[in-house]
């Protein structure tokens, strides 16, 4: 009896991994390859200091960021970003309240959660590159692709 239960068992597998890959996928957003694209952007820091970068993205990923609206998650492309305004971290809350601007002008208010925060970007400037982590952001101006040309 021993036996069968477990041939029953062996016959299921099949079955649920089948199933499992026709669910939606829990992962997110699609990624494209333009969302590995960097831009030009103007980078204000927390003291105040800005400064302009080419080829301005995440060190890791797609540039994607990921924030908490409301209940829920919300996963925006940089290419549909105009405007992030990062305000300072409330460590009883655990995120850093934010506003982001979209290319259509549409005005989102988000809370990015510390360890996002914690991602770095980096680019190239006048002075070298640059690298800072997404928290230490008071305002991000993306302008527009840095290489628009392989994306054409």
């Amino acid at each position: 009896m021993a036996g069968t239960s477990m041939a029953r068992r062996v016959m299921w597998i099949p079955l649920v991994l089948g199933l499992v890959a026709l669910a939606p996928s829990a992962a997110g957003a699609p990624i494209y390859e333009i969302d590995y694209a960097t831009y030009d952007v103007k980078v204000t820091d927390s003291k105040g200091v800005s400064t302009d970068a080419t080829d301005f993205g995440f060190y890791t990923g797609p540039n994607i960021l990921t924030a908490r609206r409301g209940d829920g998650y919300v996963e925006i492309p940089f290419r549909k970003i105009k405007l992030v305004e990062i305000g300072k971290y409330i460590p009883s809350k655990g995120y850093y309240p934010s506003t982001v601007t979209s290319r259509r002008g549409k005005v989102f208010q988000v809370e990015i959660e510390r360890i996002h925060g914690q991602r770095y970007l980096g680019g190239n400037t006048d002075v070298g590159t640059m690298r800072i982590r997404l928290g230490q952001i008071k305002r991000l101006e993306l302008k527009r692709l840095s290489n628009i040309e392989e994306f054409e």
